[in-house]
């Protein structure tokens, strides 16, 4: 028959702590956990970075846009570095660190054609015109 540890009241020792198949459950639990949050936090930067590049896009058209009601003109197509910016700034770039690219493109009016100017991002793989380009207007 075992003995029990006794206290000096005469009272069965009490163990405190955690045993090691305890630890383990827990450590297993968060290890699981982690491994269901960590794909779901990653979409949602993905998104959060496309939703940011379209917003940007959208915004830098409107700046063209006022570009040519300043100066009755739009600056030269394509390149950022055609465009004329405050000293000190750099052309604008994506959440993917790239610059946007930007043309103008024709819209039929009840007057006519009008060229409206289109901002794009070549989107998270970097590579313009293919299907993951973020636009101004879709």
């Amino acid at each position: 028959m075992r003995q029990r540890n006794l206290e000096p009241t005469g009272r069965a020792a009490v163990r405190t702590g955690f045993t090691l198949m305890e630890l383990l459950v827990v450590v297993a639990i968060l290890v699981v956990l982690v491994g269901v949050a960590t794909p779901m936090y990653m979409n949602y930067l993905e998104q959060s970075k496309k939703k940011l590049a379209k917003v940007n896009a959208v915004m830098l058209a409107g700046e063209l846009k006022n570009f040519y009601v300043g100066h009755d003109d739009y600056p030269p197509q394509g390149d950022w570095s055609l465009v004329p910016l405050p000293p000190g700034k750099n052309p604008p770039l994506d959440p993917w660190n790239q610059v946007y690219h930007w043309a103008l493109m024709p819209h039929n009016t009840i007057d006519g054609v009008m060229y409206v100017p289109v901002v794009w991002s070549s989107g998270p793989n970097r590579i313009p015109n293919d299907a993951d380009d973020i636009y101004s207007e879709q």
